[in-house]
């Protein structure tokens, strides 16, 4: 039974051809030679003449104006059952039939997985602690484009609460994200950890998060994105985040700018292995007699005082860690952090050996939380 094409027309072997194509849902032309064929074939008024979009997919709806019917079709021209019903008691809700794994959003259809990356963000971001992160500057509107057309509003725009597609600047095609923006001067305020899931946004072929608050590592199936050009400055950068080397070999540097890697550090633990002990006593000697050059993290964990050098003095911070494990806070320096709040916290002045006030932006490193505890621990 022939549903998506109802057509009278002349019975010549393009028509049958045309007819059980449909039939077997397996369309041998698109949208726009199904429809110059209909428009050939027709030899007078009251022909169905198939409804194409500027790129020949089929229009969701389909209508046969002498009839007055209208119904809805998948991607391959297919009618899609129960949806066929006369103009005259309004279209039918095509919106409503995205097929798994796509959901409708405001009349839209969006592939399920890209949607989960985007909402990760948004929840990994809340779970960060940061204030404002997510902008909330994000829920006043939207910056979409979907399969060409500019979205302006949506249904859920000024709730309260940053939705997936409020995130920064956004193309979306056949219910797929291909461009996906929330770098420089569109300030998304972004934070907590890059979710694993990164990897199925399979479409995309623009991905710009820099100048954000991403922090722990980058999920190394980045790698997989095969539309992402990732050596593309324009297609592709991360710079000017909190991420932690080591960075998935894929990524050039010039995708990793200016990232601040304080955050990646526990002071003493110059081996990564989670402990402050003799190990790290001898690699910082092997430092300071230049018989082997600290990476970035060895360096950052291994200046204990933070004076951009390593040295003896580090060397008598790394015994007394060791010798004093439950006074470690007593050797960490605070750090205002890129944040704009006002968080006071109380830290160990190592210079006169007394307990301090000090200001972070509420996404730095806090130490204690009053000055008594800090002088319980350290003076």
């Amino acid at each position: 039974m022939i549903n998506t094409v109802k057509i009278k027309n002349l019975f010549n072997l393009n028509y049958y051809i045309f007819l059980i194509s449909l039939v077997l849902g397996q369309p041998e032309y698109n949208c726009c030679e199904y429809q110059n064929i209909a428009e050939n074939e027709c030899v007078g008024l009251g022909c169905y003449i198939p409804q194409c979009t500027e790129t020949c997919d089929w229009e969701i709806i389909q209508c046969w104006t002498s009839t007055g019917y209208c119904w809805c079709v998948d991607v391959n021209g297919n009618e899609i059952d129960g949806t066929s019903q006369p103009s005259w008691q309004g279209l039918p809700e095509c919106s409503e039939n995205c097929n798994y794994p796509f959901i409708e959003i405001d009349g839209f259809c969006f592939h399920a997985d890209d949607i989960t990356v985007l909402q990760e963000m948004i929840n990994n971001s809340i779970e960060s602690g940061i204030e404002n992160s997510p902008n909330s500057i994000m829920d006043n509107n939207n910056n979409i484009i979907i399969d060409g057309e500019y979205i302006d509003s949506f249904s859920f725009n000024n709730n309260e609460n940053v939705e997936p597609l409020e995130l920064g600047i956004q193309e979306w095609e056949n219910g797929r994200i291909v461009s996906f923006m929330c770098g420089a001067y569109i300030y998304c305020n972004l934070s907590g950890e890059i979710p694993y899931s990164i990897s199925n946004l399979t479409e995309i072929n623009v991905l710009r998060l820099e100048l954000n608050y991403f922090s722990g590592y980058i999920p190394e199936n980045i790698c997989d994105l095969n539309h992402l050009n990732l050596n593309s400055y324009i297609n592709f950068d991360l710079s000017y985040n909190q991420l932690c080397p080591p960075y998935p070999e894929c990524i050039p540097e010039n995708a990793l700018s200016d990232m601040n890697n304080s955050y990646c550090y526990s002071l003493g633990d110059i081996n990564n292995d989670s402990y402050v002990n003799i190990l790290d006593i001898l690699i910082t000697i092997g430092f300071i007699l230049m018989i082997d050059e600290p990476t970035n993290y060895e360096f950052f964990a291994g200046d204990i005082n933070s004076d951009q050098l390593i040295n003896i003095l580090d060397v008598m911070e790394l015994v007394q860690i060791i010798l004093n494990p439950n006074n470690y806070d007593c050797y960490t320096e605070p750090q205002v952090g890129d944040c704009d709040g006002i968080c006071p916290t109380f830290y160990f002045n190592q210079i006169n050996n007394e307990c301090e006030e000090f200001i972070t932006g509420c996404c730095g490193v806090e130490v204690f939380n009053t000055i008594e505890e800090c002088q319980n621990e350290c003076e």
